[in-house]
């Protein structure tokens, strides 16, 4: 264990610099959010789990008023600063060894808010970490999938904070994908002007979520089993729920799992609208610091659930600071988060088992796999001039794992699958990837079939111009490979690539007649021609069954639209 009051701030994601510790540490997070900063401290020990110390809240409102000006207060930052100094005392006191700070929406959208970073820094010598809205679905995710079992299961998590409000649907426990809307209980509510009566005053705001949700998400082809929904918002609404009921008596039980309908939760908004927020501030179960905000967070959540067409919602207690908590347990105790041995992670070991959990199709994953790298390494070989990045070590790497997981996405199903693949790598987390290298691969698998990569597009839209170059050429490669495996039957033992001048001869051994997977390479090599700027050949090796099909009317332009952009959403 390190030394006593030892505070240790780690890095953002990596734990980088920070040693794992085999016993068991105090550890404090602190949580700089658009209505309330939190503190919790806890003693987490080498089993992953841990004991809540202590847990403290204030409703500090940084970001009150940002609507109009997008500046954080004056007043806003020296009274959360000093409250921020407060609570790492606190932590101290409790001989926290970690002590990590995070700030969400508010501080993140600030104009100013390197100002406020400054003050904190000065004034509580503490560093905060500005995480992204993505980065806050992640955390509220690994904390609700620490909770409930999500294997079986098609769910959506919602997350309303002050300022935003984030939304992940996965399947079987896999994170498919994660919005993050600028809308939050304290930001509608100061978007919607006092002086309005209750009705129209919920139809503006009804109007202003449902517009943000059309505009920032992509509403699901199925409706999810369940929403789980995280944040005080949530929180409250079950205390309003449990304390009114008549057949629950004495001490509330815990609110975690409580279950709640679409048509219920529309109930309580009403009636707490109808309300004054003195007569709310009175209303068991809701709190008198979020009574004047608890109409805006309601409502988020019900044109949520209505815009993902779901009519169940689950309560979850905890959230964003339980899901940091349990990120930085598993970068202290790694053996016990990962399950991993001692020595480094390997990334191609954390590739496949990512694959398992999606129930890829082994045998034509891991064909696809050999046929691509035995292409690629020949490639490499035989044109010296191909660009640094790509003929690297580093591109194999990210080969493989793309071709490991290129059809994972019929997990969820099997149209578009490879955009669903796309979003399972993305969201994956994968250890020992970078989030660069994770756009890479997503990239890739996505363009395994249908529509070549296109600026347009905006996941290849955001990669760098290097980054562009090397998906294009890899995603060529495992287009040709897949192809060479149509029949998912494993046919094609080996390929071999001969380069001359303008034409690049990929000259098959199969254990039988390959006709259809030659057919299938040659239609996916239209994105091979444009890359590598040869025309793509599919043969027989020497010595193969003469009567196989060669495939020359492919190989020619048959079928020519099989890689067009039919889809116009690709």
């Amino acid at each position: 264990m390190p030394p006593r009051g030892r505070v240790t701030e780690l890095p953002s994601q990596s734990g980088a610099g920070i040693a794992a510790t085999p016993e068991p540490c105090r550890v404090a997070t602190i949580d700089v959010g658009t209505n309330s900063v939190r503190l919790l401290v806890v003693s987490a020990g080498p089993d992953g789990r841990y004991r809540l110390l202590d847990d403290e809240k204030v409703v500090a409102r940084i970001g009150r008023g940002m609507g109009r000006s997008a500046r954080l207060a004056d007043d806003a930052m020296e009274e959360t600063a000093r409250v921020i100094s407060h609570m790492k005392a606190i932590a101290e006191g409790y001989d926290a060894q970690v002590i990590r700070a995070v700030a969400t929406s508010a501080v993140r959208e600030a104009a100013n808010r390197e100002d406020f970073l400054e003050m904190v820094r000065r004034g509580a010598g503490i560093e905060i970490e500005v995480i992204s809205g993505e980065e806050e679905a992640r955390l509220a995710w690994i904390s609700v999938n620490h909770a409930f079992d999500l294997r079986s299961r098609e769910v959506a998590v919602i997350d309303i904070g002050g300022g935003s409000t984030e939304i992940v649907l996965s399947a079987g426990g896999v994170i498919e994908q994660i919005d993050s809307l600028p809308v939050g209980a304290v930001r509608i509510t100061e978007a919607v002007e006092d002086g309005l009566s209750p009705q129209p005053r919920l139809k503006r705001m009804r109007k202003l979520v449902r517009n943000e949700l059309k505009a920032k998400t992509r509403k699901p082809a199925t409706a999810p089993d369940l929403v789980i929904g995280t944040g005080g918002t949530f929180t409250s609404l079950a205390y309003i729920d449990m304390l009114g009921d008549p057949d629950i008596h004495g001490d509330v039980p815990g609110v975690r799992g409580h279950e709640i309908t679409l048509p219920k939760l529309r109930r309580h908004l009403e009636r707490v609208n109808a309300m004054t927020p003195q007569q709310r501030a009175a209303v068991p179960g809701l709190s008198a610091d979020r009574a004047d905000i608890i109409v805006a967070g309601l409502t988020i959540a019900e044109q949520a659930m209505m815009r993902l067409g779901a009519s169940l919602l689950q309560v979850h207690d905890r959230g964003i600071r339980d899901g940091l908590l349990l990120r930085i347990i598993g970068e202290l105790f790694p053996q016990t988060a990962d399950e991993i041995t001692s020595r480094p992670p390997d990334r191609q070991d954390a590739v496949r088992l990512f694959a398992i959990k999606c129930q890829y199709e082994r045998a034509h994953s891991e064909h696809v796999t050999s046929l691509a790298l035995q292409i690629f390494d020949q490639l490499v070989e035989r044109l010296p001039d191909l660009p640094e990045n790509v003929r690297s070590d580093q591109a194999r790497q990210l080969l493989e794992a793309a071709a490991i997981l290129h059809d994972i996405g019929y997990y969820i199903n099997y149209t578009r699958h490879h955009k669903h693949s796309y979003h399972l790598v993305m969201h994956s987390e994968l250890v020992g990837f970078s989030h660069r290298e994770l756009e890479v691969i997503a990239n890739v698998g996505r363009y395994h079939r249908r529509a070549h990569p296109k600026k347009s597009h905006p996941g290849f839209q955001r990669l760098s111009t290097a980054d562009q170059r090397l998906v294009r050429h890899l995603a060529a490669i495992l287009r040709i490979a897949d192809g060479l495996d149509r029949s998912h039957a494993g046919n094609v033992r080996r390929v071999r690539v001969e380069v001359d001048r303008r034409t690049a001869w990929f000259l098959v051994e199969a254990d039988r007649k390959p006709d259809v997977d030659l057919w299938g390479a040659a239609r996916k090599s239209q994105l091979f021609a444009r890359v590598f700027g040869m025309e793509p050949r599919f043969e027989p090796a020497e010595g193969a069954d003469a009567d196989a099909d060669t495939g020359t009317d492919a190989n020619t332009g048959m079928d020519a639209d099989a890689d067009a952009d039919t889809d116009a959403a690709s």
